[in-house]
């Protein structure tokens, strides 16, 4: 019977699935331990036309098996209390996906009636969605230089704007579908790769997610000191070795995500009695082979390497990973102030992980994860917008790197084959960047008798406001397998609290959800 595609196997991507994947398992068998372990040992390959591998065919006239196989889900979501969350993460529908997007209360945090505060507000609405169902093709073909593998994933996510509701028409900025006509969920390519030997190449999970460390069960991609979908599936090469004796040695080239956080230079401003710079809104933008406005190509991927230990007390693992943050900016405002449109940035970051998965009692299962990122959110998803590596500050030219120390544990308990509980936790704290300390917290948005404008002893601290501070993350899931493998019934309780540099000022969220899941 064939272990689940689970939402998590999306976040298959180890060295030790890669082992697995290399050493001739198919890539679901290759996912026992990230959710529950397979009901019965792999059928084997037998009568006319079974193919060279556990539930495969061969195609006619070929020498080529083939395996199709995926799950079929729903999931039901709401949210406790004001805060808003999706389907698969804390975000406002509004805001990018990450848990930077939690809508603030306090200094700082936007004001007025605009949609997102109102949306701070009222309790949400129930949601369901099918989007997460997913299906795989997977091939083998013997060559002159061994057997060649080829695996394609795909789920119906495409349209991140796309709605759950099937009433709610269409306008220029929602694209829910009309009565009756279905819904608008596209095919959306999540891996393609292939590989021959020890090597791998094409789209597939970083080598730096390891998939025996994720919490099992729990669905939301919000979890801290992990890489999630945000940036999780990039385009490879990747080399695996087999050391013996359970050692795993792994090197990794990766496409490369990147960007910043940033304030423009602004033009001098009068405030009462002085002047000085008036503090510019903080925007963030994208360097990932986009020709976007700010923002541009990059010309160098990034690398990682990493070691894992399987023995059968459990898995143990590290990584170390570099890559060279890029913002290429082709705006006729320059970033750091100027007339030149130029202002290209680029700095070197690095990060290191480290974890551990022991198996307990019975069946029962621990992990714990350490992160730390240093200015390189290709590897750490919790970074703020899930790709900003660096700040830089347009009133001082000053160029800072955006840290991050995160911490995740989780456990696992079966109580049988049918029943499971999962918890996890996990904690993210961010450095205040260099090039945030000569900020003010002063406030423009009023005058003195229609004069100069309000600065001095403004308290909104917007500024400091769009910079992360620490971010929380729990979850607790128990599922229901009436038939192991092949049916999961689960009920999930999320929990997120979000801390900015401005003093007092944050959000959390209670999120619940019950998804139902048939693999195939």
């Amino acid at each position: 019977m064939r272990t689940p595609i689970r939402q998590g196997a999306v976040a298959l991507g180890s060295l030790t699935a890669t082992v697995a994947l290399l050493a001739g398992l198919g890539t679901a068998q290759a996912q026992i331990g990230a959710g529950q372990a397979r009901s019965g040992p792999p059928v084997a390959p037998t009568g006319p036309g079974a193919g060279s591998f556990p539930q495969s065919f061969l195609i006619p006239g070929t020498n080529t098996s083939l395996s199709l196989y995926g799950k079929i889900q729903m999931s039901l979501h709401d949210n406790i209390g004001s805060q808003h969350t999706s389907e698969t993460t804390p975000s406002p529908t509004t805001g990018a996906p990450g848990m930077n997007s939690l809508l603030l209360e306090g200094p700082g945090a936007a004001g007025g009636t605009n949609f997102s505060n109102v949306f701070r507000s009222f309790h949400g609405g129930l949601r369901a969605s099918a989007a997460s169902t997913n299906f795989a093709f997977e091939t083998r073909t013997p060559s002159d230089l061994g057997e060649i593998k080829t695996v394609m994933l795909m789920d119906f996510s495409l349209l991140a704007g796309q709605g759950n509701y099937t009433g709610a028409g269409v306008t220029a900025t929602n694209i829910n579908p009309k009565v009756g006509a279905g819904n608008n969920s596209v095919p959306r390519l999540q891996w393609a790769y292939g590989t021959i030997g020890p090597w791998l190449i094409g789209q597939y999970n970083s080598a730096w997610a390891d998939p025996l460390l994720f919490a099992p069960d729990i669905g939301d991609q919000n979890q801290i000191g992990r890489l999630t979908t945000v940036n999780i599936r990039r385009p490879q090469i990747r080399y695996t070795y087999l050391a013996g004796n359970g050692i795993t040695l792994s090197g990794s080239v990766e496409s490369m995500a990147t960007g910043a956080a940033y304030c423009r230079s602004t033009a001098t401003t009068t405030c009462i009695g002085t002047a000085t710079l008036a503090p510019a809104a903080i925007t963030t933008t994208g360097s990932n082979n986009t020709d976007v406005a700010s923002g541009g190509l990059m010309n160098l991927p990034s690398f990682n390497t990493g070691i894992a230990w399987d023995q059968p007390w459990g898995h143990l693992m590290g990584r170390v990973g570099v890559g060279r943050s890029e913002i290429r900016n082709a705006t006729s405002t320059a970033i750091l102030g100027g007339t030149s449109q130029g202002n290209n940035i680029t700095q070197w970051h690095w990060a290191v992980e480290g974890g551990v998965m022991v198996n307990t009692w019975g069946q029962d299962q621990w992990r714990g994860l350490v992160n730390y990122s240093h200015g390189l959110s290709t590897y750490m998803s919790d970074m703020q917008a899930g790709t900003v590596d660096m700040l830089i500050n347009g009133q001082t030219g000053q160029v800072s790197s955006i840290n991050e120390l995160a911490l995740t544990t989780n456990y696992i308990h079966r109580f049988n084959p049918n029943w499971r509980m999962t918890g996890a936790f996990g904690i993210g704290f961010f450095s205040k960047p260099d090039a945030a300390n000569g900020w003010s917290n002063c406030s423009t948005s009023g005058t003195v008798g229609g004069g100069p404008s309000l600065c001095a002893g403004g308290a909104t601290a917007a500024q400091l406001a769009s910079v992360e501070k620490r971010h929380i993350f729990s979850g607790l899931s128990v599922t229901y397998s009436p038939v192991p493998g092949q049916i999961d019934i689960k009920a999930e309780l999320d929990y997120y609290d979000r801390k900015v540099q401005a003093s007092n000022t944050g959000a959390n969220a209670w999120a619940q959800n019950v998804s139902f899941a048939f693999y195939w």
